[in-house]
């Protein structure tokens, strides 16, 4: 029922997180399939997993892994969908980790409300480097339309979506042009056409990584938030868009990354 696309570009750190979340699922044997997607990595990330695939197979848990030069997070994720078997997609970045329920949670609902829907949010709990929490509430609009909501401020995180795969092709799934911001302006080109349930509980962990952006990332970042706010500047009046291109002008993701490029710190950008 559900095809479960996890990219990783040098995750080795986390992919342990990711992977036993998957490996912990309270679900019906055959009900989803995990497909991996090495972007390209050189550490051991693809050694970790490789470990782990026969617990897959001993629980009875498709796999794929598939092997690609990187081409960032879009194109990945597009390689899953891809190779994909089941109607329903949900993404799980390599850093973060779901709660043994969250599938078939996700799964109750598809069955409930089958015609009805077509993407399902949760909540996240975000875990700092110092072991703070706090909960992320995803899928809150509070404008009219969810257009409007999501142009003002993205509130879907990818690792808490689940969405029918026949939308996403429908609309040429993710813009592989984007260097950062794919999921985004995703969400956010489907949003006239989205039927959301959003499901009030935390399924789902989402780890800071110190050294998960770069300077780079961050000057992409900049650039493709601003060709977003452009992009569909229709869907809101010109004060909304305005004050949507100052936000990310002033944003301090982007100040802090300018001083890292000032600087030269580095690290990788998943």
């Amino acid at each position: 029922m559900i095809s479960v696309i996890c990219p990783y570009h040098n995750c080795s750190d986390f992919i342990v997180n990711a992977i036993n979340g998957l490996l912990s699922q309270k679900i019906q044997k055959g009900s989803f399939e995990v497909i991996f997607i090495d972007d390209g990595s050189t550490d051991n990330t693809t050694e970790i997993i490789k470990k782990n695939l026969i617990k897959f197979k001993k629980q009875n848990i498709d796999t794929k892994l598939i092997h690609q030069n990187q081409g960032g997070a879009g194109f990945a994720r597009n390689t899953g969908i891809k190779n994909s078997k089941y109607d329903y997609i949900a993404f799980l970045d390599s850093d973060d980790k779901w709660r043994g329920h969250k599938l078939q949670r996700c799964i109750d609902i598809i069955n409930q409300n089958n015609s009805n829907i077509n993407l399902i949010v949760h909540d996240e709990l975000f875990i700092r480097c110092d072991n703070s929490t706090r909960r992320i509430y995803n899928g809150k609009f509070s404008h009219s339309t969810i257009t409007e909501s999501l142009y003002r401020r993205n509130t879907f995180s990818t690792s808490a979506i689940v969405v029918k795969k026949k939308i996403l092709i429908e609309h040429n799934l993710f813009n592989e042009d984007l260097m950062s911001s794919q999921d985004y302006e995703l969400w956010l080109r489907i949003s006239p056409s989205l039927k959301v349930v959003r499901i009030d509980e935390i399924l789902g962990e989402y780890y800071e990584n110190p050294h998960g952006i770069t300077s780079k990332y961050y000057g992409k970042r900049f650039l493709d938030q601003l060709f977003i706010a452009f992009k569909y500047r229709h869907y809101v009046s010109l004060p909304i868009f305005i004050y949507k291109v100052m936000k990310i002008i002033f944003n301090k993701q982007w100040l802090y990354g300018l001083s890292n490029i000032i600087t030269s710190n580095k690290g990788h950008n998943y």
